[in-house]
C-alpha cells in the first residue's frame, strides 16, 4: 500500500470515529434532555401553586390636601396678575402662618385659557380669560386639616379640590403585608395538599405581586358652607380613618 493510501485510510478511519464520537454526544445531550423534561414534568405533577394576599390597615401619618385660585380677567394677563395676587396671600398662610416646608407645596396645574359665550346669533364670542393656579400640599398634622383648609379659603383659595391620605412607612407596612400574604398561601396550601391526600413539602417558588395602599379619598368641598363654618368661628370637619395596604404572593410548593 502506498503512502498516499495509507493516509486516505487514515482519513477515513478518523472521520468515522469523529461521527461516531459527534453521535454519541448528540445521543447523550438528547438523554440528558429528556432525563431533564421527565424530572421536570414529575416536579409540576408533584407541586401546588396558589396565590394569596395580605393586607394591613394602618392610621395615616399624611394628608394630601388639592385646593387653588381661580381668577378672571378680561385679558390673559389681568387674568393672570388676579390670580397672582391671590396665590401670594395663599402662600403667605402657608409658609408663614403655619410654617409648613416648601419642599411639601407642588404645584400641580397651574396656565390661562380664554372663555366663551356662546348664541345662535354671534356664535362664539370671547368673554374673558380664566388663570388657574392649583397645589398638592404634605400636611401631617391630621387634626388641623380643617382649619388649614379655612385659613388658606379666607386667603384667596377658593377651589378645594379633596384631601388624599397616604403614610410614609410603606415599605415597613408592605413588609407586614407580605408576611400575612405568605401565612395565607401557606394556609390555601395546605388545605388543597390535605384534600389530595397528600403532604405539605417545602416552598419552591415565590413571585411576589404589586404591593399596593388604598388611600381614603374626601370627597370635594363645597366652598360656601366652609365660608358659612368659618364665618360661624366653627373648623371645617375632616376625619382620616384608617387606610389598607395589600400585597400579593404566588407560591408553589413540593407536595410529598
Amino acid at each position: 500500500m502506498g503512502k498516499r493510501t495509507v493516509q486516505v485510510a487514515l482519513l477515513a478511519v478518523t472521520m468515522v470515529a469523529a461521527g461516531w464520537f459527534g453521535a454519541t454526544k448528540l445521543g447523550a445531550d438528547q438523554a440528558l434532555a429528556e432525563t431533564t423534561g421527565t424530572v421536570q414534568a414529575a416536579n409540576v405533577q408533584n407541586a401546588v401553586t396558589v396565590g394569596a394576599e395580605g393586607s394591613i390597615k394602618v392610621d395615616p401619618d399624611v394628608a394630601y390636601l388639592s385646593f387653588g385660585v381661580d381668577a378672571r380677567g378680561k385679558t390673559a394677563q389681568e387674568a393672570q396678575q388676579a390670580s397672582a395676587a391671590k396665590f401670594a396671600a395663599v402662600e403667605k398662610t402657608l409658609y408663614d402662618t403655619y410654617k409648613i416646608d416648601k419642599k411639601d407645596v407642588q404645584t400641580t396645574n397651574f396656565g390661562v385659557q380664554p372663555e366663551y359665550n356662546y348664541t345662535e346669533k354671534d356664535g362664539q364670542v370671547l368673554k374673558g380669560y380664566l388663570a388657574t393656579h392649583s397645589v398638592r400640599v404634605a400636611y401631617r398634622d391630621l387634626a388641623g386639616i380643617g382649619k388649614l383648609l379655612d385659613a388658606v379659603s379666607a386667603a384667596g383659595a377658593n377651589r378645594v379640590d379633596g384631601v388624599q391620605f397616604g403614610t410614609e412607612k410603606q415599605d415597613q407596612y408592605e413588609l407586614d403585608a407580605l408576611k400575612k400574604a405568605m401565612t395565607n398561601a401557606g394556609a390555601k396550601a395546605s388545605v388543597l395538599a390535605t384534600s389530595a391526600s397528600r403532604t405539605l413539602g417545602p416552598v419552591i417558588n415565590i413571585v411576589q405581586g404589586n404591593a399596593a395602599n388604598v388611600p381614603i379619598v374626601t370627597a370635594n368641598f363645597d366652598q360656601m358652607k366652609m365660608a358659612t363654618a368659618s364665618a360661624a368661628g366653627v373648623s371645617s370637619s375632616v376625619q382620616s380613618g384608617q387606610i389598607e395596604i395589600s400585597a400579593s404572593v404566588t407560591v408553589q410548593y413540593q407536595l410529598k
